[in-house]
């Protein structure tokens, strides 16, 4: 799971894509990941719907000639009914110190459904004939730590704050997934949405 580079923060645009900095990240993640899946032999790309995942996901597509396929379970975590988009970034803040417990259906229809995803990945049908190895999977933060919590049956929500572009392993054996490597922490604040 690779979070997305630096996004365009707005108050008014509930889809921001890439600053000019995250954009710098993106490029740098494709060189990375070619350095470590060659030419992207046996990769499997997938990306949440949303613009500043898939614009973090491009160049690698682009390099690698492959398909960028879109995976709508892990679209970023949805606000509760009656919170504007002005408003998520606080509720964001508060929310990262809450528990899993307190999501709405709708969040824990969001959370329930991003797990199953993974556990399927496998099973998804692809319009690329290689067989993949491995499938990376460009999402957002909420994304990363509700799987994280899930793996690790933790209720709290913040289980670490991946920073942007990290890169978060996960094995998935006989529908079981158990995690790897966290990907690279974020240390200085910033504001999550």
């Amino acid at each position: 799971m690779i979070r997305h580079g630096e996004a365009a923060k707005s108050p008014t645009d509930d889809d921001p894509g890439l600053t000019a900095l995250g954009h710098q990240q993106a490029e740098r993640l494709a060189d990375q990941l070619n350095v470590r899946y060659p030419a992207g032999r046996g990769v499997r790309l997938m990306s949440s719907p949303k613009s500043r995942a898939r614009e973090t996901a491009e160049p690698i597509a682009s390099l690698w000639q492959k398909p960028l396929e879109q995976l709508n379970d892990v679209i970023e975590i949805p606000s509760p009914e009656g919170i504007s988009l002005a408003q998520r970034g606080d509720w964001i803040q508060a929310f990262l110190k809450s528990s899993w417990s307190d999501l709405t259906i709708t969040q824990d229809t969001w959370r329930s459904g991003i797990i199953s995803a993974l556990k399927s990945i496998e099973t998804r049908p692809t319009n690329n004939s290689d067989r993949a190895d491995t499938t990376l999977v460009f999402c957002h933060f909420m994304v990363i730590n509700a799987v994280i919590a899930e793996i690790r049956q933790d209720t709290r929500i913040a289980q670490f704050r991946p920073d942007y572009t990290s890169q978060t392993r996960l094995s998935l054996d006989d529908d079981v997934l158990t995690i790897v490597e966290l990907g690279q922490e974020r240390h200085a604040p910033h504001s999550i949405r």
